[in-house]
């Protein structure tokens, strides 16, 4: 950073700073930003502070917001300038191709339907609003689908007065638009944006309040009608009846906390089950856990490793010593009707619009590979290419929900709802029923609407001493107790 600082050949972007036009977009007048080499360094002379343990508390605050949702370019780093005493937060992030550099008409309103859609999923989904403004959102310069969040600053919400704001001010920035491009333009808004909780209603009524020169009072109205203009609504099947199924992976042996499941499901109105695998393993209940699997009433279910592992006695398919040393005590523990029904399990279920594996939906053998940190983005392309807009998975026994949206791959980790409906593209891992590895020891599973694609990613507590005897009782490794005791 410093050594950009230095470069003789470095700008000030002087012109980029307080002003109002289409090309150059706005920023505040207390921003400054320098480009050298290909980056671009940003600080607020207004965001001072005298104390370095504050600023820094400030910047890790400020960081940790924008990286839960994934909008900034991985690149963007964050850092800590000291000037005579006074600390800045400064960020340094690569250049990049904002919408206001778009050149096409087409193509900039093709962009800022993206740039919406964007916004609504982040606040939707991570309830942060950003600034609509297309100078804050960018594509790299050498290409590529991405749409990155440029500016540094979230706001706590975003509204319909937002949206409608972002919409209709674009019109005094186009004044060769004839009045019949904002009313396509409304038409494709009506017709592809997600707009979760907030009402198309309200967008128009705040396009049609928003102040603008009676030169453009005709191109307002051909935008207001069109995003105005009333639609039917769909009526869910059947009125407004559920068909809610529990979801649920890596029982590992473990009955009181799949009792628990089970009944906080049921007690619910869940009437489905999908099993995502790994009936068996570490766990002191292996027979009783299989029956009440096997048992389950309009259930799909899939052979987790540890499942194929101990019905095979292949215990070397990427075991650890634990693993093995629990899986041959399994074995051991289970008569062959429950071996042969763990054998018979298929290795994934599909039906239109979802798959179910235990590992990961890239992985042909559907039970070894892992979706983690380096792998997620590929599963998702692999879902995307295969037009696959919801798989399941289990096998990291984290509870952690990935999706493809309009900025990029964004994470949802632990108990919270939402729609997978929208064109995007769902990893969807309900956690670990009887053994979860998140630091909450509670079981996880979660809860699908088939009829609405509504998903709720749940915790329940359940009698973990209860198993943490039975464990002791079986002589089992005492390593497997604190796992269980602190979620781990």
């Amino acid at each position: 950073m410093l050594d950009l600082l230095a470069d003789p050949g470095g700008e000030e972007w002087r012109h980029k700073v307080g002003v109002a036009g289409p090309v150059e977009g706005s920023a505040k007048p207390t921003t400054r930003l320098f480009a050298a080499r290909g980056w671009v360094l940003k600080t607020r002379v207004d965001h001072t502070f005298t104390s370095a343990d504050a600023a820094r508390a400030a910047l890790l605050g400020a960081r940790a917001r924008g990286r839960s949702a994934n909008v900034w370019h991985p690149d963007k780093v964050w850092a800590l300038v000291r000037v005579k005493g006074t600390h800045y937060l400064l960020t340094l992030c690569p250049e990049l191709l904002t919408l206001r550099q778009v050149e096409k008409l087409e193509d900039r309103l093709s962009a800022w339907t993206e740039m919406l859609q964007a916004s609504i999923d982040v606040h939707r989904l991570h309830r942060l609003g950003l600034d609509l403004n297309p100078a804050n959102f960018a594509r790299a310069r050498s290409g590529g689908p991405r749409l990155y969040y440029v500016d540094d600053e979230f706001y706590e919400a975003l509204d319909e007065r937002n949206v409608a704001g972002a919409v209709v001010s674009r019109i005094p920035e186009e004044p060769s638009a004839e009045p019949a491009t904002w009313s396509r333009w409304g038409r494709t808004l009506r017709a592809s944006l997600s707009l979760g909780e907030l009402r198309w209603d309200a967008i128009g009524e705040e396009i049609r309040r928003y102040p603008l020169p009676e030169r453009w009072e005709q191109s307002r109205s051909a935008l207001f009608a069109a995003v105005a203009e009333p639609q039917a609504p769909c009526p869910r099947p059947n009125g407004a009846r559920r068909e809610l199924t529990c979801v649920l992976a890596d029982v590992h042996a473990n009955l009181p906390a799949l009792e628990a499941v089970l009944r906080d499901a049921r007690e619910r109105g869940a009437d489905r089950f999908l099993f995502l695998g790994d009936a068996i393993g570490y766990g002191p209940h292996p027979r009783e856990c299989v029956r009440a699997l096997a048992e389950l009433p309009r259930a799909d279910l899939v052979r987790g490793n540890h499942d194929h592992a101990i019905a095979t006695g292949r215990f070397e398919l990427g075991m650890n010593s634990l693993a093995r040393q629990c899986a041959s005590w399994t074995r051991a523990a289970l008569g062959a009707e429950e071996l042969a029904w763990l054998g018979e399990l298929p290795l994934e279920r599909a039906e239109e619009g979802w798959l179910a594996v235990h590992g990961a939906p890239k992985d042909p053998a559907r039970f070894l590979a892992y979706v983690y940190e380096l792998t997620y983005e590929d599963n998702l392309r692999h879902l995307r290419d295969h037009r696959i807009p919801l798989c399941f998975y289990g096998h990291t026994h984290v509870q952690l929900t990935h999706v493809e949206l309009a900025a990029g791959p964004s994470k949802l980790p632990g108990p919270r709802s939402f729609e997978t409906s929208g064109g995007r593209y769902w990893l969807v891992n309900p956690g670990s029923v009887g053994q979860p590895r998140d630091g909450d020891p509670r079981a996880a599973y979660a809860l699908w609407d088939r009829r609405s694609g509504e998903i709720a990613t749940l915790r329940v507590a359940y009698d973990v001493e209860r198993t943490l005897e039975a464990v002791r009782a079986a002589g089992l490794p005492a390593q497997l107790e604190q796992r269980l005791q602190a979620g781990v």
